[in-house]
Order: structure tokens, then C-alpha cells, then sequence
């Protein structure tokens, strides 16, 4: 028996302790939107902001005033409502009164084969007349100088994409531990610092701010190409990284972030069901977060002393990377501790989330059914 704490042990002294010290090599390789100096053009282009917002009263107003407030001088803000059962409709519709760059799309009915927020996405494009477009979640709040920045960090690199990894704001201190987790693990696990690379395999795209050349969109086949994926806005980016297109991810901490992300454990929970809804992923998902997210823990406490300390090690190792993913990228150094929690999180929710779809027939999401046929992750 004890060479299944040995092992268990060393494999995960091994990865922890292996990404903690690449990432920390690597880290300063990844670009921080607010260290931009902004270069402006005499006719810089037009960009079009697209929100897709199914019920967001939460934070939509305040979401369209950050934008209405930039310092960029050419932007239009189309906000699609998408089938809200809530105050989303007459928001949009206040706000397009009081700014005249301000326009709304109010989606009634969802045909098949599209994912919601895909569908409002590639409607929104529709009337979008930018050379370049922004797609945005409707809980998303913006610095005055964001856009400026981003569209300087896009004309110096030369690129076609930009997505930005986000801040985390509001009282829901759940959302903000899922959000580090997510996108430490894009980070370090993901090499994030290879995005750039054109030759490298690593992408890509987050919902909360993905600039994508309008060139590069269509030439992607639009979100029309992948309407029925439940990760739009990762898919979004893979495929234009595979189209040989110049992509780059850097983060956005000082510059944009989520207002409440998931405003209970509850909906946090039901995000995960959205990602794993089968239990072909989900088996495998809740073996690996068992083993190394929880394990370790419990390996301060069992077994023989080398192994628990070599546990030890791994959980050090966690802390580190939360603590430099903090530097870099924003949230608290201590968030760490949260590590087993979201690991629970990821296990119950995913295991959840194939029972009701393998029951129902389909993976529900903001109450909406889709079918599991061709549904995608």
C-alpha cells in the first residue's frame, strides 16, 4: 500500500513543483494591458462592441457607461438582449436614448443548432459596421482607457485577436477564487506566454474580451462555423489561431473586470454542468481534480512521513503559483487556501451536470435546454 502514496505523491511534487517554477520563469513574458502606452491615430478605426446579455440587469448598465465613457474616439456599443426575462431590454433601451453610439438587437426566439449567447453574437455583427470587433459579456465593467490601449497593443504587435484575462470585482468571494483558478490554470498549465507565438499550438479566447480583426471573423467562418459549442469564446480563439492568424493573451488586471461573475455557489456550480456535461468528460475530469487538487491535502495526514512531505512541497508549490498569478494578473495572494474548495466544486458540478444532462437529454443552461446530439465542449 504504501507505494500508492509514493506515487501519488511524487507525480504531483513533480507537476505542481515543475508548472510553479516555469511559470515563474515565464511569467513576465506575458503582456499587462495597462503597462501600454497609448500611440493614437489621426483616423483610427472604427471598433464595434458587441454584448451578448441574457438576463444582466446585475451590472448591464453600468457595463454600457464604462463603455459610452472611453477615451478611444471611434466605438459603437450594440447590446444584444437575448430572450431576457428580466429589467436587460429597457436597460439597453435607456441607454441607447442617452448615448448616440449606444444601439440594441432584442432577440426573440433561438433557432436550432445555436448556443444563445453564439446566436446574439453573430446577430450583433450584423449591424456592426467596425473593422474591428469587441465581443463582451453584459457584466463586464471597463477602464476609460481600455479600448485605446488595446487597439495600440493590437497595431504594435500586429495582431488580428487580442483576449484579455479580467479582474474580478464584486462582494461574491466564491466567484472570485473559480476565476483565479480558471485562469491561473489557462496561464501556467495553458502557457499562456506562447499564445503569441505563431508557431505554437496554444490559443486562446476569453468572454469577457475577445478583439478580433473583422478580416480574421469571417475568415474563420463567424460564429456560425461553431454554433453549437459550449465554449464560444475559447473555440473563438483556437480557431483563429489555426487560421494563421497573429493572437495574443495578455492581462487585463487595472483595466476590465467581472462584476459578481457567479453571484452563488449555485450558478458557479451550474457552470461547470454547462462545461462537463457528459460522463465521458466528467469521469475523468473529477479522477484528475480528485488526485491532484484534494489529494495533497489529504496527504499531509496519511502515509509515511516522505510522501506527506513531498505533499507538502505540492501544496507550497500551489500557493506560490496563486501568489504570482496575483502579482501579474490581479485577486488576492491568499486565494490558495480556496484550492480543494474549487476542486469539490469541479467535481460535484461535473458529475452533476452528466447525471441531469444523461437524464433530461440534453445540457440546460440560463434556461435553456440544447440537445446533446451535436452539442460540443
Amino acid at each position: 500500500m504504501e507505494w500508492v502514496y509514493w506515487l501519488l505523491s511524487g507525480l504531483n511534487v513533480l507537476m505542481w513543483g515543475g508548472v510553479a517554477l516555469l511559470y515563474t520563469a515565464k511569467v513576465g513574458q506575458i503582456g499587462q494591458l495597462y503597462k501600454t502606452e497609448e500611440l493614437p491615430l489621426q483616423e483610427p478605426p472604427l471598433i464595434s462592441v458587441v454584448i451578448a446579455a441574457r438576463n444582466e440587469q446585475k451590472a448591464l448598465e453600468s457595463c454600457i457607461r464604462s463603455l459610452a465613457a472611453q477615451t478611444y474616439p471611434r466605438l459603437e456599443i450594440i447590446a444584444v438582449d437575448d430572450r431576457s426575462a428580466d429589467g436587460t431590454r429597457s436597460i439597453i433601451e435607456e441607454m441607447a436614448t442617452k448615448h448616440p453610439n449606444v444601439s440594441g438587437v432584442y432577440i426573440q426566439e433561438l433557432p436550432e443548432h445555436w448556443m444563445g449567447k453564439s446566436h446574439a453574437l453573430f446577430e450583433g455583427v450584423k449591424r456592426a459596421k467596425g473593422d474591428w470587433l469587441l465581443f463582451a459579456d453584459g457584466d463586464i465593467l471597463f477602464q476609460p482607457a481600455c479600448l485605446s490601449k488595446a487597439e495600440t497593443y493590437c497595431r504594435k504587435a500586429r495582431l488580428d485577436h487580442l483576449t484579455l484575462i479580467p479582474d474580478f470585482h464584486g462582494s461574491h468571494l466564491f466567484s472570485k477564487w473559480y476565476g483565479a483558478f480558471i485562469f491561473l490554470s489557462a496561464s501556467s498549465f495553458g502557457m499562456l506566454w506562447r499564445v503569441k507565438n505563431p508557431k505554437a499550438p496554444q490559443s486562446l479566447g476569453v468572454g469577457a474580451f475577445n478583439l478580433v480583426k473583422r478580416s480574421a471573423y469571417e475568415q474563420i467562418g463567424t460564429h456560425a462555423a461553431f454554433s453549437y459549442n459550449t465554449t464560444d469564446d475559447a473555440t473563438l480563439g483556437k480557431r483563429i489561431k489555426q487560421a494563421g492568424c497573429r493572437q495574443d493573451a495578455a492581462y487585463g488586471t487595472r483595466m476590465i473586470a467581472v462584476w459578481n461573475w457567479y453571484e452563488s455557489l449555485g450558478q458557479l456550480i451550474g457552470s461547470v454542468e454547462k462545461l462537463v456535461f457528459s460522463f465521458r468528460n466528467a469521469l475523468p475530469t473529477s479522477l484528475s481534480c480528485l488526485l491532484t487538487m484534494l489529494y495533497p491535502w489529504a496527504g499531509l495526514f496519511i502515509g509515511p512521513p516522505v510522501p506527506r512531505a513531498l505533499c507538502a512541497v505540492s501544496l507550497l508549490s500551489v500557493f506560490w503559483l496563486y501568489f504570482v498569478y496575483a502579482r501579474h494578473a490581479g485577486g488576492r495572494r491568499w486565494y490558495g487556501i480556496a484550492h480543494p474548495l474549487i476542486g469539490l466544486c469541479l467535481i460535484f458540478g461535473g458529475l452533476r451536470g452528466a447525471y441531469r444532462a444523461s437524464r433530461r437529454g440534453g445540457m440546460t443552461w440560463r434556461g435553456t435546454t440544447y440537445d446533446l446530439k451535436n452539442l460540443k465542449s
